[in-house]
């Protein structure tokens, strides 16, 4: 049975940040699975490597968007989203630096528990400012590149 279940309730309406929501749930319940199952500690590291990586990916593309649709309250949506990457990040890190870690199903229901949160209540808060607007390619890329200039060095030391 899967960890974190999506429903039409998370729904956004702006396709490009419903498709991220989407598989970031996607992400959280492949790496339960993988500890459900006694995945290798590689297998685990890899899922974890790859949802932290989507996370900050995910941050940066939902960010421009804000910026471009001059959401009044981005400062805050931007200092919460530095506050799980990091947190996201140092769970990698801590994953990494020790052969025997492991990561524990309070750290699982955390991350579910936060992106719902996060969904339904930060992010529907700037709904009403982003429904007609979306990101040229041109855009995204360069959300991209910020998100490796803001988040690439952390990522680095995990």
């Amino acid at each position: 049975m899967a960890l974190f279940e999506w429903t039409d309730d998370f729904v956004i309406g702006i396709e490009m940040i419903d498709e991220d929501h989407q598989l970031l749930v996607s992400l959280i319940n492949q790496l339960h699975a993988a500890i459900e199952a006694n995945q290798d500690r590689d297998i685990i590291a890899s899922v974890l490597t790859v949802l932290t990586e989507y996370t900050c990916t995910h941050f940066a593309r939902e960010e421009k968007l804000l910026e471009k649709s001059d959401y009044p309250n981005l400062a805050e949506h931007r200092e919460k989203h530095r506050d799980l990457s990091g947190q996201v990040i140092e769970i990698l890190r801590r994953y990494n630096e020790n052969e025997t870690a492991d990561i524990p199903t309070e750290t699982l229901i955390f991350l579910k528990e936060w992106l719902t949160k996060h969904i339904l209540g930060t992010d529907m808060a700037y709904r009403p400012y982003v429904k007609d607007l979306f990101l040229t390619r041109e855009e995204e890329m360069e959300a991209m590149e910020l998100g490796q200039q803001d988040y690439g060095p952390a990522l680095q030391w995990a």
